[in-house]
């Protein structure tokens, strides 16, 4: 079987990517694409709950084979695992560079 999630959709000038696990366990990033919706405002990275959501937080991000290292603007490293299935890592690279058009030096690709 294979990862089914949607990894990028764009809804109402939003650009959204994520993964998630079958624990419900995910990392999401949001950028704007019009100033309606707030392209100015940098771009949003959430994991696990609304309330770890925040713009500008991830600083660095790092994709591997096995899973994605995310360091805030806290000094705080987050981890996501992919599951057993998934097989979208094109799919998530070509989507992170979207999110990160502009702001070079925040993902690095190890795949």
């Amino acid at each position: 079987m294979s990862y089914d999630h949607p990894i990028e959709i764009v809804e109402n000038d939003v650009l959204v990517v994520s993964v998630v696990d079958s624990d419900g366990s995910y990392f999401m990033w949001q950028k704007g694409l019009t100033e309606e919706v707030g392209s100015e405002d940098g771009i949003y990275f959430e994991f696990n709950d609304q309330i770890n959501g925040r713009h500008n937080q991830a600083t660095k991000c790092t994709v591997t084979n096995g899973g994605i290292q995310v360091l805030l603007a806290n000094g705080k490293l987050e981890q996501f695992y992919f599951p057993p299935n998934f097989n979208k890592h094109q799919e998530l690279q070509a989507g992170l560079n979207k999110i990160y058009t502009g702001h070079g030096g925040i993902v690095e690709f190890s795949i």
